[in-house]
C-alpha cells in the first residue's frame, strides 16, 4: 500500500537519533552529548509511558476526577 513511497532520504541515526541524510550514513560520526541524552531518553522511554498510564488511571478515580475539577477551578479563577 504504501511502496510508492519508497526510502526517505533522511533516516535517524540508531545510536544518537540525528536525521542523517541517506547518503551521509557511512560517513556519519554522533555528537558524543546528544547520543548520551537519546541513550538516557531510550532508557526511561518506558517508565514515561508507565507514568502516563498511571495518572491516566488515577484521573478515572473519584479522588481523580475531584481533583482536576479543583485544578481546573482554580485556573478559571486566576484568569
Amino acid at each position: 500500500m504504501f511502496s510508492f513511497f519508497g526510502e526517505h532520504e533522511y533516516m535517524p541515526c540508531e545510536e544518537c537519533g540525528a536525521s542523517v541524510h541517506h547518503a551521509a550514513r557511512e560517513t556519519h560520526v554522533c555528537n558524543e552529548e546528544r547520543r548520551l541524552d537519546f541513550q538516557r531518553f531510550r532508557q526511561i522511554r518506558s517508565e514515561i509511558a508507565r507514568f502516563e498510564d498511571e495518572f491516566t488511571r488515577y484521573l478515572r478515580t473519584p479522588e481523580g476526577r475531584f481533583h482536576a475539577w479543583y485544578a481546573e477551578r482554580d485556573r478559571r479563577r486566576a484568569a
